[in-house]
């Protein structure tokens, strides 16, 4: 599969001149990421295990509800893709790869990214870039009115906006992100500790391997991470780090 067809940025690139105005900020919001939504399935399909898709939005949802917007319509899947990947986009979609939840073992683990990806739909890191866009697509189709290369500079900032967003967010986003997603995992009665075993996984896949492609261009090294991560943990969260019903196996995707 071509990693561009999952390349979130792209979507949201697309998306940012596609957004009709709405009333309230939370329409807007949610219409963003039922587009982006539609984006995703519209390429790749979830899995057919009902049962599993079932599972993951009932952890999910206990997730949300642990979260300072428990009231978006959350929703959540599992890409039948290889790529080992997980994404969230605004209003409350969030997907992750089947490739992803292979590698995981335990409930803890598939809790602290779900918690993760929460964290980024809360903190409204791919909403405030997707305004930031549609602001400065504005702007641009005033300065067309009034400049002779208004074409050529409208070329040029398509072309650094298509760079920024395939790139990823900033490292400081994804940094807050696993700092407030184990803080919703110990919320939720979860290993607060757990996503530093998944940053451990993952660091141990080969960065050239296709499947974690992806992963590594748009996202900090594992190893950064874990280090972030650990100077951010506090005394709470140090208390919160055990295994939830004893580290509790995932539920299996079924083979068809």
């Amino acid at each position: 599969m071509n990693r561009k067809i999952l390349n979130f940025g792209v979507f949201l690139f697309a998306l940012s001149i596609s957004i009709t105005a709405a009333e309230e900020t939370n329409d807007k919001e949610i219409l963003a990421g039922d587009q982006v939504a539609a984006l995703y399935l519209g390429t790749v399909d979830l899995i057919a295990d009902k049962k599993v898709n079932e599972y993951v939005n009932l952890l999910g949802r206990h997730l949300a509800d642990q979260t300072e917007r428990p009231e978006l319509p959350w929703v959540f899947g599992i890409l039948d893709t290889d790529s080992v990947n997980a994404f969230c986009a605004p209003g409350g979609k969030v997907f992750v790869t089947r490739g992803l939840y292979q590698l995981l073992e335990t409930e803890d683990e598939l809790a602290a990214v779900l918690a993760h990806e929460l964290a980024h739909v809360v903190r409204q890191h791919h909403w405030q870039i997707i305004k930031k866009q549609q602001a400065a697509t504005q702007m641009i189709a005033k300065m067309q009115s009034n400049m002779n290369n208004a074409n050529d500079l409208f070329t040029q900032m398509n072309g650094v906006f298509t760079d920024v967003m395939t790139k990823g967010l900033d490292k400081g986003a994804e940094f807050e992100a696993d700092r407030d997603g184990a803080v919703i995992a110990a919320r939720g009665g979860y290993n607060s500790s757990a996503l530093f075993d998944v940053l451990a996984k993952l660091d141990g896949l080969k960065a050239e391997a296709k499947s974690v492609e992806l992963l590594f261009q748009t996202h900090p090294t594992p190893n950064q991470r874990i280090d972030m991560l650990s100077i951010a943990f506090s005394t709470e969260l140090e208390a919160a780090a055990l295994p939830a019903r004893a580290g509790s196996m995932l539920i299996k995707i079924s083979v068809p």
